[in-house]
C-alpha cells in the first residue's frame, strides 16, 4: 500500500516531484477565496463525474511511454462503459476546470473526447505526469478542489504557500490531511468503518483497500494511518460557512421560494444545517425550492420527498417575473388544456408550495399558461402570486 512504503520509496517520490517541469504562473496571482461549502462543490463533482470510456479512444498509449504507464483497475477488459469519476493520474492535474502541464486539452472531459489515455498509477516509474494521459493525481484533486490557479503543488509543497499547519485537534470538514512526498487526502468527518475509528475522506489515490475506483473518490483513513506521518492543514483562503450566513439571509427570507444556483450541477441535501451531517441527496442546479426554514446560513426545504438542509449561500432569490405559485386563498389549483372551464380537461394540479414558469397570458390577461413537473397548461391568474 501506498501509505506504508518505505522512507526511501518516499524521498524517491519527493525527487520526482522536484524534477518535473512546472507550468509557469505569474507570482501575483491572486487566488479567490472559498467557503468550505463550495469548496465540497467542487470536489465531489469530480467524485460524481459520469463520463463514457473507450478502449479504443482512450486506451492507447505513445509507445515511447508505455513502460512508464499502468491502467487503473476500473479500465481492465473493458471496451466502452459508463465511468463515475476521475481517474488517477501520477503527476496530472485534470480536473473540470484545470489541465496538466503542456497537455493540448482544457479539463479532463476534453482529454478524453480528444483521445487521451485514461490515468495512470504507476507511481515508480521515474518521471512524474506522463504525455498523452488524463486524469488527476491527489495533490492536484486538491489543488482543484480549492480552485487554487498555480503551478501544480505537490505533496512536498503543499506548506509552503497555500496550506498552515493545525492541531489533529482542530481539524473541520474539507481541511487538509498531509504525509510529505506521499499522499493528501481531504478530511470530511471522524467515524468508523467496520469496526475500525478513522476519518472519512475525499481524495484521489490508486489505493483500493476500502472500495471505489483508482481515482477520485470517497475514502477512509484509519487512525493508525493518520498517526503515521499524516500532519493537518488548513487552506489559507478559506472562508467559514457560517460567516456568510447572515449575508445570504438578507437577500431570501425563509417562507418564500429560492432557487440554487452558485453550483457546477448540484448542491448537497443534508439532515441538519452543517457541513459535517450526513448528506441525505442532492439538488440540481437550478431547482427552485420552498424554503421551510433558516438556521445560521442554511435554508430547509423539502425535496423528492425529504425533508433537509442546503447551504445559504448555494441559494439565490428567484427571478422576478418568470415564475408563480397558488396564493392563499386556495390550496390547489388546476391547470387545464384550454384558458376556459367551458369545454376544457383537467391535466394537472399545481399545489401550495410547488412553483410554475409563466409561459403566456389569455388576451384579456385572465388565464395563465404556465409549466410544472412537465405538464403545459391554463391556469386562473387570480389564483396566483409572482414569486419576486
Amino acid at each position: 500500500m501506498k501509505r506504508y512504503k518505505s522512507l526511501f520509496l518516499a524521498s524517491l517520490f519527493a525527487v520526482a516531484t522536484l524534477v518535473t517541469p512546472m507550468s509557469i504562473v505569474s507570482a501575483s496571482t491572486v487566488q479567490t477565496p472559498i467557503t468550505r461549502a463550495q469548496a465540497e462543490q467542487r470536489a465531489l463533482s469530480m467524485i460524481n463525474l459520469t463520463w463514457t470510456y473507450s478502449a479504443s479512444k482512450n486506451g492507447k498509449i505513445d509507445p515511447n511511454y508505455a513502460s512508464s504507464v499502468t491502467q487503473p483497475k476500473q479500465f481492465a477488459n473493458v471496451s466502452t462503459a459508463q465511468v463515475t469519476g476521475i481517474p488517477y493520474n501520477w503527476g496530472g492535474q485534470d480536473s473540470l476546470d484545470s489541465n496538466s502541464i503542456d497537455s493540448t486539452w482544457s479539463n479532463f472531459i476534453d482529454a478524453i473526447n480528444k483521445g487521451a489515455y485514461a490515468g495512470n498509477v504507476n507511481t515508480t516509474a521515474g518521471q512524474q505526469y506522463v504525455p498523452g494521459t488524463a486524469g488527476i493525481d491527489c495533490s492536484g484533486f486538491v489543488q482543484a478542489t480549492f480552485n487554487i490557479k498555480d503551478s501544480k503543488i505537490s505533496t512536498s509543497t503543499m506548506f509552503d504557500k497555500y496550506f498552515t499547519k493545525i492541531n489533529l485537534s482542530d481539524i473541520k470538514h474539507m481541511d487538509i490531511l498531509d504525509r510529505p512526498g506521499d499522499h493528501v487526502a481531504i478530511f470530511d468527518r471522524w467515524g468508523s468503518l467496520n469496526g475500525v475509528q478513522g476519518a472519512f475522506t475525499y481524495e484521489s489515490t490508486y489505493e483500493d483497500v476500502f472500495g471505489g475506483i483508482q481515482g477520485t473518490k470517497r475514502y477512509f483513513m484509519t487512525m493508525d494511518d493518520i498517526n503515521n506521518g499524516y500532519i493537518p492543514g488548513r487552506y489559507v483562503n478559506i472562508v467559514e460557512d457560517s460567516s456568510n450566513g447572515s449575508s445570504t439571509s438578507n437577500s431570501v427570507s425563509a417562507g418564500t421560494f429560492g432557487q440554487i444556483t452558485n453550483v457546477n450541477s448540484y448542491a448537497n441535501f443534508r439532515a441538519n444545517p452543517s457541513t459535517s451531517a450526513n448528506i441525505i441527496g442532492t439538488v440540481p442546479k437550478n431547482t427552485i425550492a420552498y424554503l421551510i426554514d433558516y438556521s445560521n446560513g442554511w435554508y430547509q426545504i423539502k425535496y423528492n420527498g425529504q425533508v433537509g438542509w442546503i447551504y445559504g449561500n448555494l441559494i439565490a432569490p428567484v427571478k422576478s417575473g418568470e415564475y408563480v405559485t397558488v396564493n392563499n386563498s386556495t390550496y390547489q389549483l388546476n391547470i387545464r388544456n384550454n384558458p376556459t372551464t367551458v369545454s376544457s380537461n383537467i391535466i394537472g394540479v399545481l399545489s401550495q408550495g410547488q412553483y410554475a414558469q409563466v409561459l403566456d397570458y389569455s388576451v384579456d390577461g385572465s388565464w395563465m399558461k404556465i409549466s410544472v413537473n412537465g405538464v403545459q397548461g391554463w391556469a386562473s391568474s387570480k389564483y396566483l402570486s409572482y414569486i419576486n
